[in-house]
């Protein structure tokens, strides 16, 4: 039994009989099997070509009763049926089957090798196998098959397969002096097939070796006539830097025309996408570029393929009364004119794989020699379907360097002001990053400095740096398609979200940083997290943000402030509610954060998340004063200023914040906050050195505590102030006013804060080079909470007495005072205090060069802190 796929769809037995299936289900069936001969194919597969991708629920018992009447039908032993793993496989000779034959056929040649040896001797053995292959043609592949799914598949391989074979058949014959032999053919083939140039070429060879000079003149005329002019476009003079990006594209070029997989270039809005493509295009291709603007953002929705289409076939020489009406007969005939051509079609701005599938030229089945056409895709979304469908190339385009953004202006304002952009490089270099360093921020930039030739750099500086009008000052002049500009720009990518990313967009306005997470955003959307992760999803494909870690995403200054604008925007309630979760979200962070911060192994945690948020966490500090939030303003700056202290972040900031609560807290009338905010002001000044300010903060901060009527706040605040300055080496400020609290302590309204200012001070003492005076006040500390309830605070005073001993050289002393600590904190039961203790141990054995027991402690002190 034969199946003929290589024409019209026929099936007969060996004795001739034709029993060619007369459903068209079953022809679609046997077809695609027979197509992958000895190879499996899954059901689902099977389903999608034979429905054509619209398939019934009942698919898969309609397929399973055409399998059972196909066995029926193949009663030839050398063709069968089976099932294999979850689909079916028909098994039989390649004989049985002419297009396997052909392939077949196709490869003994050498047709399939990308770069076949080259042959001296007349008789090539390849003649006779492709003439064979060739012959086994009896029209269009796989008409009548029953599937046009199968069809679209498997036809453009085999045309391309059969005109190689074509060719190969045609170099060897005119090697052999036979060339006229294929005449006919080849000009049926060149005829129908008018952009493979290579048939033309060897069509002429072999009507020349046939000495039919006349025809060879004609068609040699004819297809210089098909090779209309091409649009090509000189460099761009005021293009500037992007080498690496450059380089690239270039080495990505090579790959790109081998297998036919499209390049795609994706940046966000003013990035400069189209400028770098276009420049490296231009004189590259000999056979020119062809470029479309697809309008993907576009204010009027995207342009139709067909469209797109039509241009490009009038620009390969079509006239326009003879382009096809319908979309797919242009797709047909653009990737037919295509062929062969070493030229590259730039698609600008596109809006979605469904818009730039029919306007992507035809892949190789197999690697070519690269020379084909190259597809280049710009877009501002991130087209991950391009990537999943067509294997495109990526190239993500992000900002300028600061070099390339410094040129770039001086390029464009141009040589009547060569002093400028040199005069004040600070100047420059805030220009450059008021514009986010994007081109089209930076042009706009220049432009507006060009057109007023009484400003300094400093002038436009100024301006950009100004929340309220930098993103005007980066408005264009309008044109045909509206205004432009970097707010036009992104007014167009904004259009395009759906109403749930948009409304995302817009409350993320009131957040004041350019980094934000998952859960910030979901609080501040009042959104659960899957939901909110899907729309900043959605945000991040269109380069509004960008994920720079797992649900982290940071966004541009400019698209910060454009996203303020639209939050404006908002009523009044809306806004307001949505800045409340915000702020509690924040102040429920700093409360789990500065807890973290303070307990054994929970500082460089606590210091990373500070560092990631610090700036926004500033920022809301203010934005809760400036709204009347006046108890979370203060709350917030007070835990903010606790990180500052325990993570060790840069404390720059810190003031700023520290007065924004504690105006916040004079505005609210609370004087605990007051002394609070205070105390903190005092530690920083401190920190700065600068003391005699730190006391008349001290000094405020204890008034207002006393105010208050808070003898527990008073004394924490002077026992905050004491522990800053014995950070900074000032003990001998310190102790005074930790003795002070010591005597404070012993009075019945405070005794319960006795055995802390005891530890306290004998730590200050040990510190200070008084260890006998520090050892007498941590036996005092250890016997006075030992009478108590003992406790956490008996394990801290045992920690101040082996300090105090180690200190006075007593070091078996101190380790037998750090190991009855350890065993105290374990009766305890309070995980954060047992690793502090098994840490003090680590640090004693370390010290006298017990390294063994060391780890060991050290060891318990890590696995004490993570519980």
């Amino acid at each position: 039994m034969d199946i003929w796929l290589l024409g019209p769809m026929t099936v007969r037995r060996a004795d001739g009989t034709e029993v060619t299936p007369s459903a068209p289900k079953r022809r679609a069936l046997l077809s695609a099997l027979a197509v992958r001969l000895n190879q499996p194919v899954s059901a689902e597969q099977l389903i999608e070509l034979v429905w054509a991708g619209v398939a019934p629920p009942t698919a898969r018992a309609a397929l399973q009763g055409h399998v059972a009447a196909l066995r029926q039908l193949l009663d030839d032993p050398r063709l069968a049926l089976g099932t294999r793993g979850g689909g079916y496989v028909l098994e039989g000779d390649a004989d049985r089957v002419d297009l396997v034959r052909f392939g077949s056929l196709c490869d003994r040649a050498g047709v399939l090798l990308p770069e076949p040896a080259a042959r001296v001797e007349p008789d090539d053995p390849a003649v006779p196998l492709l003439r064979t292959a060739l012959d086994l043609w009896r029209g269009p592949a796989l008409a009548d098959c029953g599937s046009e799914l199968l069809r679209e598949r498997t036809l453009p391989y085999l045309t391309d397969l059969r005109l190689r074979a074509l060719d190969r058949l045609a170099e060897a014959l005119l090697r052999a002096g036979r060339g006229g032999e294929l005449t006919a053919e080849l000009a049926e083939a060149a005829a129908a097939h008018p952009t493979r140039r290579i048939l033309a070429a060897r069509l002429i060879q072999c009507l020349e070796q046939a000495g039919r000079g006349a025809e060879a003149r004609e068609w040699h005329e004819r297809t210089a006539a098909r090779s209309s002019p091409r649009r090509q476009t000189p460099p761009d003079r005021r293009f500037v830097g992007r080498a690496a990006e450059l380089a690239r594209l270039h080495e990505t070029l090579a790959l790109a025309a081998r297998t036919g997989r499209p390049i795609l270039v994706t940046g966000p809005a003013g990035v400069g996408k189209t400028a770098l493509v276009r420049h490296w295009a231009a004189q590259r291709f000999p056979d020119g570029v062809l470029y479309a603007d697809l309008r993907g953002f576009d204010p009027d929705g995207p342009r139709q393929p067909a469209d797109v289409l039509g241009g490009f076939l009038t620009d390969l020489g079509l006239a326009p009364d003879a382009l096809p009406a319908e979309p797919e007969d242009r797709a047909a005939r653009y990737r037919e004119l295509l062929a062969d051509r070493r030229m590259v079609i730039l698609l600008d701005d596109a809006a979605s794989y469904r818009q730039l599938a029919p306007l992507l030229p035809d892949r190789p089945s197999f690697p070519s020699d690269g020379a084909g056409p190259v597809a280049v895709v710009t877009s501002r979304g991130r087209l991950r379907e391009l990537l999943v469908h067509e294997d495109a190339l990526p190239l993500p385009l992000g900002p300028l360097t600061a070099e390339d953004s410094h040129a770039l202006l001086a390029r464009t304002l141009g040589p009547e002001f060569p002093d400028r952009p040199a005069a004040d490089p600070e100047a420059v270099a805030e220009i450059a990053e008021g514009c986010d360093h994007l081109p089209l921020a930076l042009r706009l930039a220049a432009a507006r400095l060009a057109a007023r030739p009484d400003w300094s750099a400093e002038d436009l500086a100024a301006e950009l740096a100004d929340e309220q009008t930098g993103l005007d000052a980066l408005a264009g002049t309008g044109t045909g398609r509206g205004p432009t500009g970097i707010t036009a720009a992104l007014d167009r990518t904004y259009r395009t979200l759906p109403r749930a990313a948009a409304r995302l967009f817009t409350l993320l306005g009131l957040h004041p940083g350019t980094v934000l997470d998952t859960a910030t955003a979901a609080a501040l959307a009042d959104l659960p997290r899957g939901v909110t992760r899907t729309l900043l999803a959605a945000l991040d494909t269109v380069h509004l943000l960008e994920e720079v870690s797992p649900g982290r995403f940071a966004r541009r200054e400019l698209v910060r402030r454009y996203a303020a604008r639209q939050a404006a925007e908002l009523g009044c309630e809306e806004r307001f509610v949505a800045l409340d979760r915000l702020i509690a979200h924040y102040l429920e962070l700093t409360a789990d954060w500065t807890a973290e911060g303070s307990a054994p192994g929970g500082g460089t945690r606590a210091a990373s998340w500070f560092r990631r948020e610090e700036s926004a966490l500033r920022a809301v500090v203010v934005c809760a004063e400036q709204y009347g939030r006046t108890v979370a303003a203060w709350q917030l700056a007070h835990r903010i200023g606790l990180l500052y202290e325990t993570t060790g972040h840069d404390r720059t900031h810190w003031r700023a914040v520290a007065e924004a609560g504690l105006r916040a807290a004079h505005a609210g009338r609370d004087e605990s906050a007051v002394a609070r905010l205070g105390t903190d002001l005092a530690v920083l000044h401190i920190d700065r050195e600068a003391h005699r300010t730190a006391v008349e903060h001290l000094e405020r901060a204890v008034a207002a505590a006393d105010r208050a009527g808070d003898a527990v706040l008073r004394h924490h605040c002077r026992s905050r102030v004491a522990a800053a300055l014995l950070r900074a080496g000032r003990h001998d400020r310190a102790v005074p006013i930790l003795t002070d609290l010591v005597a404070a302590a012993r009075t019945p309204a405070a005794d319960h804060l006795l055995v802390r200012s005891l530890t306290d001070l004998a730590d200050a003492l040990a510190l200070a080079g008084a260890p006998e005076r520090a050892l007498a006040h941590a036996d005092e500390a250890v016997r006075t909470a030992t009478a108590r309830t003992g406790g956490a605070e008996a394990v801290l005073a045992a920690h101040s007495r082996a300090r105090a001993l180690h200190a006075l050289g007593r070091r078996e002393a101190a380790l037998s005072s750090a190991r009855l600590a350890v065993a105290l904190a374990r009766s305890v039961g309070d995980a954060a205090v047992e690793a502090r203790s098994h840490g003090l141990l680590a640090d004693l054995l370390f010290e006298l060069g017990r390294r063994a027991e060391g780890e060991e402690a050290r060891r318990r002190e890590r696995e004490r802190g993570r519980a």
